[in-house]
């Protein structure tokens, strides 16, 4: 009876440790989560043009326009913020440099399917010509222009902005080369 009665414990005991042991399975490491891939056809951007504005006679503002293309069926909001960020990407190695003197002008909202635009603006310093009357630019004031932006994005292929919370990266491709024609080379304030 003696070794019914210790069988009979041992074989409580076995049970109640297999019950907890299968309750409650030990906890197995996982690896860390991979954010998901950088969608980068969900919002298309297009070179519409750069303007010069005038801050004071030692400083301008270059303002790059860009159309933006909302191929998703979501609505899509973009503004500045800690989980927007803006790259350069360099023409001479590929490599992105971030760039925190350029920002987004002003919060766009693009619904499903549609189009928007989103400016980046920039102050730099610039000596501006003494002789321009207000709204007139003549070729050297023309020239002085498209020098200065060329200057300013002389190794820059293209800006890119990552959203990190919808894990979109928008490319907003170079094009000021070919648009610092004389009627868009300049806007003065």
């Amino acid at each position: 009876m003696k070794y019914f009665l210790l069988t009979f414990v041992l074989l409580i005991a076995a049970a109640t440790v297999v019950f907890f042991v299968l309750r409650n399975p030990p906890k197995q490491e996982s690896a860390p989560k991979q954010p998901r891939d950088w969608n980068s056809n969900a919002i298309r951007g297009t070179f519409a043009g750069v303007q010069v504005k005038e801050i004071d006679p030692t400083h301008a503002q270059l303002v790059f326009s860009y159309d933006l293309e909302n191929a998703t069926d979501s609505e899509y909001r973009l503004s500045a913020g800690p989980e927007v960020t803006l790259m350069e990407q360099l023409k001479s190695d590929g490599s992105l440099r971030s760039q925190d003197s350029i920002r987004i002008e002003s919060p766009v909202f693009l619904p499903a399917k549609s189009h928007g635009r989103v400016s980046l603006q920039a102050a730099r310093p610039f000596n501006w010509p003494s002789q321009i009357a207000a709204g007139q630019a003549g070729p050297f004031t023309q020239e002085k222009f498209r020098s200065f932006v060329g200057k300013e994005v002389s190794d820059v292929r293209e800006f890119i902005l990552f959203d990190e919370a919808s894990r979109y990266k928008i490319e907003l491709p170079g094009g000021w080369q070919d648009s610092a024609a004389p009627s868009s080379a300049a806007a003065l304030n």
